[in-house]
Formats: C-alpha cells, sequence, structure tokens
C-alpha cells in the first residue's frame, strides 16, 4: 500500500510547481479557436430578410413573421439565441452567403431570457394588384443586382430597382380597381399569379 501513496504524492507535488491548465476567466479574456461556433449575427448590409436561415434552423431559434397590414408593411425575423446550438445551419444557407455569420462571442450568461431575443425588421413588398406578399424589398434588389442584363426581362425588378433609387415615385401609375387585368398593369409590381393572368390575358 505504501507505492500508490507514493505515487499520489509525487503527482501532487508535480501539480503544485507545473503550470496551470484552466485560464483565468473571467478576470482575463478567453481566447477561443480562429473556427470557433459562436453566437449568430446578422449583418444589416448583406442580409436581404429571405427568411432561408429560418427555414433550416433546427431549434427554431430563428422564426419569421409577416405583418402585410402594417403601415409599412414588414418582416420581423426574431432571433433566440438562448436556444440556438450554434450548428451554422443559418451561415452555410444564407442565400447571399453574408448575411448571418456565426461570431466568437460564447459568453451569453443571462439571469433575464429577454435579453437573449434580438428582432430584424425588413421592409415588405407587396403585389400592387392583390396585395399578396412577394418577398422583402432587399431581395428584390439583390436579385436585380444579381442577375445584371438579365433583370431587364423582369418589370417587377426594375421597379424595385428604381424604387430602392427613389426613382420610381415620380412616375407611379395611378391604380385603378378592376377585377381582371390592364395593359397599366405591365409596369407595377405583381407577384407571379397576377403576372400570369397578365400574360396570358393580354
Amino acid at each position: 500500500m505504501k507505492l500508490p501513496k507514493l505515487r499520489e504524492l509525487k503527482e501532487a507535488v508535480a501539480a503544485v510547481f507545473s503550470p496551470r491548465f484552466t485560464t483565468r476567466f473571467p478576470k482575463e479574456p478567453c481566447k477561443v479557436p480562429e473556427r470557433y461556433r459562436g453566437k449568430p449575427e446578422f449583418d444589416p448590409d448583406n442580409c436581404i430578410g429571405c427568411g432561408a436561415c429560418v427555414n433550416v434552423c433546427p431549434t427554431e431559434a430563428l422564426t419569421m413573421t409577416d405583418y402585410p397590414d402594417a403601415h409599412p408593411p414588414v418582416r420581423v425575423i426574431k432571433q433566440c439565441y438562448d436556444t440556438c446550438i450554434f450548428c451554422g445551419n443559418c451561415q452555410d444557407n444564407c442565400t447571399t452567403e453574408k448575411g448571418i455569420k456565426l461570431s466568437n462571442k460564447w459568453d451569453l450568461a443571462t439571469l433575464d431570457r429577454n435579453q437573449t431575443i434580438e428582432n430584424h425588421e425588413y421592409e415588405l413588398q407587396l403585389c400592387e394588384k392583390c396585395g399578396a406578399i412577394i418577398g422583402t424589398k432587399k431581395h428584390l434588389v439583390w436579385l436585380y443586382e444579381r442577375l445584371g442584363p438579365l433583370a431587364y426581362t423582369n418589370p417587377s425588378l426594375l421597379l424595385a430597382k428604381s424604387d430602392s433609387l427613389a426613382l420610381a415615385q415620380q412616375s407611379k401609375i395611378p391604380h385603378r380597381d378592376q377585377p381582371g387585368p390592364e395593359t397599366a398593369d405591365f409596369m407595377r409590381i405583381l407577384c407571379p399569379n397576377c403576372k400570369c393572368e397578365l400574360n396570358i390575358r393580354l
């Protein structure tokens, strides 16, 4: 029984004079690895509010709600990072590939869960004929810029881009409440159903 006791004493003495294995957090900041998967953060300049990240979130830490009756109509993406598992699906499936990124922030502890909720708002684009939700205005502008010259085949994208440059307000066509399509609808931002009906009937 003496040998094990001597071995334990040797290990204790070695541990006393060895460098520490733990960090001094929170007195000193903790350095995380370069590819650490921490809190997801939205980039307001590159996020277009398409909702792709919401569709692939396995824990529903990201949810999306549209308010078409608001003035202006908005889409709210709610982020609850207290239920996030930091899987990275949102980052991997982002439409723009830059809209949401996993940061290196890991110290997210709080006593109030309301502090873990963030809301991100995006203005919606509604169909100017039937009022259906088409998407966010930023999404339409992003599509225009992504397609380049091909965007000229889609009047809705051209008008969305002009509206973002504050040019469309100068040439707004007065709207007439008619059930069927009319020629002036070619210069309106339309949903796929109204656009299909317009192309078939006129």
